[in-house]
This record gives C-alpha cells, sequence and structure tokens, in this order.
C-alpha cells in the first residue's frame, strides 16, 4: 500500500493550471470509458504505459488494447464513472492524481441503450447504485498532445455483487455497449 499510495504532503505545491488541467484529464478519461471511445481510451496512456489493476498487470499499448476488448466490456454498459476527492502532486516530470473511482450502475447492461436514449427509468432493483468503489493513482507525464497515463494503479476495490452481471465474458455485451 506504501509505495502504490506513498504519504501526501498536508498541502501541495503545484502550478494550479497543472492542478486543474490535471483533474480535467482524469474526469475526460473516464468519460472516454463511458462512451467506449477505446481508441481515446488507450491514446490516453503512453505507448510503454503500465497499469495494475485487479484483474492483472497491463503493459503497454498492445495489451491494454486486448485488456480493453477482452476484460473490460462488464464494466461498462449501465454505469458511470464518478472521481472523486482528487489529490494532484507534483511528480518528476509530471503529476501523481490520487482519487476514488467510484462505479454507479444506473441500468442493468440489457437497458443501458435506454437510458443513453434519453429515456427516464424507474428501477425496484436497488439502481442507481455504487457498484465498485476503487482508490486509484494515476502517474500523468505532459506530451506535445497533453497529458498521459504512464502508471495507474488501481487499488483494493469493493464490489457490490447484487449490481454484478451474471455472465462477465465481452461476448455477453458486445450488443449493449455504447455507440460513438
Amino acid at each position: 500500500m506504501e509505495k502504490a499510495f506513498p504519504p501526501i504532503s498536508k498541502q501541495g505545491i503545484l502550478d494550479p493550471a497543472d492542478h486543474v488541467s490535471a483533474i480535467d484529464f482524469v474526469n475526460r478519461v473516464n468519460w472516454l470509458f463511458e462512451t467506449w471511445d477505446v481508441e481515446g481510451m488507450i491514446d490516453s496512456f503512453t505507448p510503454e504505459a503500465v497499469a495494475y489493476h485487479f484483474h492483472g498487470t497491463i503493459r503497454g499499448h498492445e495489451e491494454i488494447r486486448r485488456f480493453f476488448e477482452v476484460d473490460y466490456p462488464y464494466l461498462i454498459p449501465g454505469v458511470g464513472r464518478h472521481a472523486t476527492n482528487h489529490i494532484v502532486d507534483k511528480d518528476g516530470d509530471g503529476v501523481v492524481v490520487r482519487y476514488h473511482n467510484l462505479l454507479v450502475r444506473h441500468a442493468w447492461p440489457e437497458d443501458a441503450v435506454k437510458v443513453g436514449a434519453g429515456e427516464i427509468m424507474e428501477s425496484g432493483q436497488d439502481l442507481p447504485g455504487i457498484w465498485l468503489y476503487s482508490p486509484m493513482r494515476d502517474c500523468l507525464i505532459r506530451t506535445d498532445s497533453g497529458w498521459k497515463i504512464w502508471e495507474r494503479y488501481i487499488g483494493g476495490s469493493t464490489t457490490n455483487t447484487r449490481l454484478s452481471p451474471r455472465d462477465t465474458k465481452a461476448e455477453a455485451f458486445k450488443d449493449f455497449m455504447p455507440r460513438l
């Protein structure tokens, strides 16, 4: 835990523009996930990036693409992402952003398209509800095209299994994925 989430100072010393733009970047990356913009998601990482996820360690764009296409789809339809409590600190040539990522299930995968189309839904099944909590740490480096993640760490996570789909294989979600 110490390495993944090292101690923080009580007050950060950081250019306010870097602070704001790093938080904006994290929030925009979450939106890319919600809209299933796989190319944008991959482009948010440096080519040599590493991500430590509860599904395993993923290195570089090729593994990131495979991870998104094979292991990740069950975490998309009917789910909103909410990054909260951002702490941004200087980190070498970049910044490190620590935050809580809450995945809120607002619809079951097969109903997600209705919400996306602007329908108002009512649920007797505890929806919307927080499905997954993860502490996050993104190490960002500024590039010619803006911030990029060179390392992402997803800490110990908690899942509300009542809101989990029974089948988590990518094939089960192909008809329910958001379309750009």
